[in-house]
């Protein structure tokens, strides 16, 4: 069991606690309100402190903390939980004696459900003295620790934006879809919800098995008069959007279409 503060308590942060004190971790959990009266009072660190800020408030609570605690920090973990910064975010601690990792749950939290710490991977980039009590939190939370050894700047940027591309993107491509569905006046939960599950389940398998993604539609099929009465027939408002999107699939399955195809389905987007 590890005696852990968690400074933080917003969807990320609040999840780590629900699920910390539900696998019996001793858990001190730190908000935006009270963080000034814990630097200044002498409260116990614990073994392990876990930073749950966004990434434009790291930078001032590792000051803070380094000014208030740093006689308290030696041989304490800290670790941060952000996706776009790296271990020396935490420089000020570990000048304190703190033993230091940025481990970040790859995962898009709506709420503070723990849930969604199931079986997930976590990005660490951890001092050796971190690694052994960082590896064996994570995996007592439910995820999965993977150790990055010579991480670089880009490298984490691109790890960051891996998570981006399989969560974030894709809500464009559900709102389009949302929207077209309200105008063909047809109920999403019950024609989009099964597509988009199953559309998941094709990925997941063919990411697992090394295979090429499951697809079908018009554009997959280079069907340009298909695409063309597609794009016609829904509002205006909505068009720009599915260009965009379109284009982006085009960009991935279109490598080698021959070049007047693939200029005319061009054409026909707006590219």
């Amino acid at each position: 069991m590890h005696s852990i503060t968690i400074i933080g308590r917003g969807r990320v942060g609040g999840a780590l606690e629900q699920r910390a004190i539900a696998v019996v971790h001793s858990v001190v959990a730190i908000d935006r309100a009270s963080f000034p009266g814990w630097c200044e009072h002498a409260t116990p660190l614990g073994d392990v402190v876990v930073i749950a800020t966004k990434d434009d408030v790291l930078p001032d609570v590792v000051a803070e903390i380094a000014r208030a605690k740093a006689s308290a920090l030696h041989d304490v973990v800290v670790m941060h939980v952000n996706g776009s910064l790296g271990v020396e975010a935490l420089a000020p601690l570990r000048a304190c004696g703190a033993r230091c990792a940025a481990a970040h749950p790859f995962q898009t939290f709506g709420s503070s459900d723990p849930t969604a710490l199931d079986g997930i991977g976590w990005g660490v980039e951890a001092d050796d003295a971190a690694w052994g009590s960082v590896r064996d939190l994570i995996a007592s939370l439910g995820g999965v620790p993977w150790r990055f050894t010579d991480m670089t700047h880009e490298r984490k940027r691109r790890y960051h934006a891996a998570a981006v591309a399989a969560s974030n993107f894709t809500y464009a491509a559900y709102e389009l879809a949302r929207r077209l569905a309200a105008s063909a006046d047809i109920p999403a939960d019950v024609f989009l919800v099964p597509i988009m599950q199953r559309t998941l389940q094709n990925a997941s398998t063919a990411i697992a098995d090394n295979t090429a993604f499951a697809i079908t539609g018009p554009l997959m099929r280079g069907d340009i008069d298909a695409v063309r009465r597609q794009l016609e027939s829904i509002p205006a408002s909505d068009r720009q959007l599915y260009c965009h999107l379109s284009r982006a699939l085009l960009d991935v399955v279109g490598a080698n279409w021959d070049a007047a195809t693939r200029a005319e389905m061009e054409s026909v987007l707006g590219g």
